[in-house]
């Protein structure tokens, strides 16, 4: 079984060859603190010697911080559980269920080591186009995240194209097997290497694929297999499984028949490429223009000649003098040469989108409107990102959660039912507020007939209205009294309305009986 792994693994690392020069490249100028795809580098080493101009590396960090802000902001509630049907869902024992529960998972979120590792991961996204992050069950933190290096990943899709295989190759040394996996395993010489506390790293190979029915894994209730093996030995170091595919591996764009995702720093990378070298250029041509070459007579002057602040230079009487030699180099041109290159650069991270450039004479409502515009072109960019990696999270750690008892009693309506998930982050609010701003307007129109013909407000759902509008700005929950309680206060009010008349009649009747008394007396006497 062992074998047939590594065959496996053969295979893909075959097949991911061209990504691999091409991520390199790709870190080399967007994220060079992650250029070691084919060789691991000397820790401390420089990783910046190539660039001459950093706008692609800023560019994708504005892009990871955006994203985290806008998909998964720790400070806003940024998705939401719903069983799919309305009416079940307006239920308030089952409301209320769902509402603690969001916040029992957000509050597991900002607890973990999440955010952190969700930053990593937008920042791969960026650069390499797919990124792969690890959910694993965690007895102090109950889930804990670890964001990999995408080129430590090989990668294979199901029939439906979604990644359900991952071979992910990485190494430690003796000490970290031992202290990770045991040393049931080691034969002796990996027992010499711990005695003698050997540093060297081995390469370690974790298998994650589905379960075929009836195997093993199977039989124990694994969906998914989990193998780790000791690639130089071909020893398996520890055999196991999960219930839910324990990574995550979103991809910004895709092309049809690949695995791997693209990125929108592969889409600038010529330009990336270009405007360091054009930077080089200017550099050096505003070097000659700073300290320009000299031109110096072959005869007359003591050398070597002294160039510092300061110096003496010994000549000759009536030698010519030494004159500086005037390039004519355009240092402005390439400044602004190299500034158009950076706009599309800036362009390719969505940095047009990202930043809002508002005038002095914009309102509040003005510069809202215009976010909520760029917010909604970023909707279908980021679209995927729903699907492949905020799904897969939210169910593993449901999954885990659920598991350890940590939720409240499930109502009995929802025994048995599945639950979806509603995002409810700046860009789906932006995304759903569309909705929203239609009914204002629609109310806005109808507003002049409402005075002539009050009666057409029968046709509005007036608590349907001010319930979807409020959900679709993000309003919270809370704010909102249960349906129910709404219903029993107008009840009651109706019922005091009531009351009220009856009390008012009965009060005219015994003022008119009061008023007629006097006159049927002196009509009696």
């Amino acid at each position: 079984m062992v074998v047939e792994y590594i065959k496996k693994f053969q295979a893909l690392k075959s097949d991911r060859m061209n990504w691999d020069s091409h991520w390199e490249e790709c870190a080399q100028y967007i994220l060079p603190r992650k250029d070691d795809v084919y060789q691991t580098r000397t820790p401390g080493e420089k990783k910046m010697m190539r660039v001459y101009e950093s706008t692609a590396i800023h560019s994708n960090e504005l892009l990871a911080s955006a994203l985290h802000g806008m998909l998964t902001n720790p400070a806003t509630t940024w998705f939401e559980l719903s069983t799919g049907d309305e009416q079940i869902d307006m239920d308030d024992e089952v409301r209320l269920w769902l509402q603690n529960t969001v916040k029992q998972m957000h509050n597991v979120l900002n607890t973990s080591n999440f955010h952190t590792n969700i930053h990593e991961l937008y920042l791969d996204l960026g650069c390499f186009g797919t990124g792969l992050m690890r959910i694993e069950e965690d007895k102090e933190e109950v889930v804990k995240f670890q964001t990999r290096p995408i080129y430590e990943a090989y990668a294979r899709e199901n029939a439906q194209g979604n990644i359900n295989t991952i071979y992910r190759s990485f190494k430690l040394d003796v000490n970290q097997i031992a202290e990770e996996f045991g040393t049931e395993m080691f034969d002796s010489q990996l027992e010499g290497f711990l005695k003698n506390r050997d540093s060297q790293k081995l390469e370690i190979l974790h298998v994650v694929e589905p379960v075929e029915q009836d195997d093993e894994f199977d039989q124990r209730g694994f969906t998914y297999k989990s193998v780790y093996i000791l690639v130089d030995r071909k020893i398996p170091l520890k055999t196991g499984g999960f219930k839910e595919f324990p990574y995550v591996v979103p991809r910004w764009t895709k092309i049809a028949g690949e695995v791997y995702g693209r990125s929108p720093g592969m889409k600038a990378l010529p330009d990336i490429k270009m405007t360091n070298v054009v930077a080089k250029t200017t550099i050096r041509s505003a070097q000659k223009v700073v300290d320009p070459p000299l031109l110096m007579p072959d005869d007359g002057y003591m050398m070597p000649f002294k160039t510092a602040p300061g110096a003496i230079n010994f000549y000759r009487p009536g030698a010519q003098p030494v004159t500086p030699l005037q390039t004519g180099s355009r240092v402005d041109f390439g400044v602004q040469f190299t500034e158009q290159i950076n706009a599309r650069i800036r362009e390719a991270f969505f940095i047009d989108q990202l930043q809002l450039n508002t005038g002095p004479q914009m309102t509040a409502t003005e510069v809202a409107q215009r976010t909520e515009e760029k917010l909604r072109l970023l909707g279908p960019i980021l679209g995927r990102q729903h699907y492949e990696l905020l799904k897969p999270l939210i169910n593993r750690l449901f999954a885990i959660m659920f598991r350890k008892n940590m939720f409240e009693e499930v109502p009995e309506i929802l025994q048995d039912r599945d639950l979806q998930v509603q995002y409810s982050s700046k860009i789906a609010k932006a995304q759903k507020s569309a909705d929203a701003d239609t009914l204002i307007k629609v109310m806005n129109v109808i507003g002049p007939m409402i005075q002539l013909q009050p009666d057409i407000m029968d046709n509005v759902n007036g608590d349907q209205a001010i319930r979807y509008v409020s959900k679709a700005y993000g309003l919270p929950e809370q704010m909102l009294r249960p349906f129910d309680d709404v219903v029993q206060d107008r009840v009651e009010r109706q019922e005091q309305q009531q009351q009220m008349q009856q009390m008012a009649e009965a009060q005219q009747v015994a003022e008119m009986a009061g008023k007629a008394a006097p006159l049927m007396q002196q009509q009696g006497a």
